[in-house]
């Protein structure tokens, strides 16, 4: 009966250990991820900017004609 306790334990510890490597995995996933989504906005704002810029200098040379 003892030898099938330890045998069970075992198994739940190394169960764990494995779900604990995966969320540790996952969570540096999410890490990386969030970094992307920052570099991403980053470059949209850059693009929405330079569109914004390109916009308003036809207006402007358009009005000194």
């Amino acid at each position: 009966m003892k030898k099938k306790l330890k045998k069970n334990e075992k198994k739940k510890k190394k169960i764990l250990k494995s779900i604990d490597k995966l969320k540790y995995k996952i969570s540096a996933k999410q890490n990386k991820l969030s970094k992307i989504d920052l570099k991403i906005a980053s470059i949209e704002k850059k693009i929405v900017e330079k569109r914004a810029n390109k916009n308003r200098e036809p207006i402007a040379t358009s009005l000194n004609n």
